[in-house]
């Protein structure tokens, strides 16, 4: 197996694929549930079962736009991590492989 290292160039690239990603999600995706075509609930009319359909919409597109923020927020975690990281490049180098390490835990009797 070969060994751990601390790579910045590799946390480059998954920032800017991150970064990529969110732009696409806040420039693209988002604004189609919040305000463009999707935002609207379709004109289900009176026939039968169009109650129910219209409940079953208003559900289905909370959810969505629920979900959506909790990406948005897991994906600008995610790159803040990141860049917390690779601006204290030997910070992050030593947690990297002291937490690769198998080193043994020191326990208190008193605890």
């Amino acid at each position: 197996m070969g060994e751990r290292v601390f790579d910045p160039a590799a946390i480059g690239e998954y920032r800017q694929l991150l970064l990529e990603l969110l732009d696409e999600l806040e420039n693209d995706v988002i604004p189609v549930l919040g305000t463009g075509t999707l935002s609207r609930a379709p004109a289900l009319g009176t026939a039968p079962g169009a109650p129910e359909a219209a409940g079953r919409y208003l559900e289905f597109h909370a959810a969505t736009w629920r979900n959506l923020q909790y990406l948005r927020g897991t994906l600008h975690g995610m790159e803040a991590a990141l860049a917390a990281a690779s601006s204290g490049e030997e910070e992050a180098n030593a947690a990297f492989l002291e937490f690769g390490t198998t080193a043994s835990i020191p326990t208190d009797p008193e605890i």
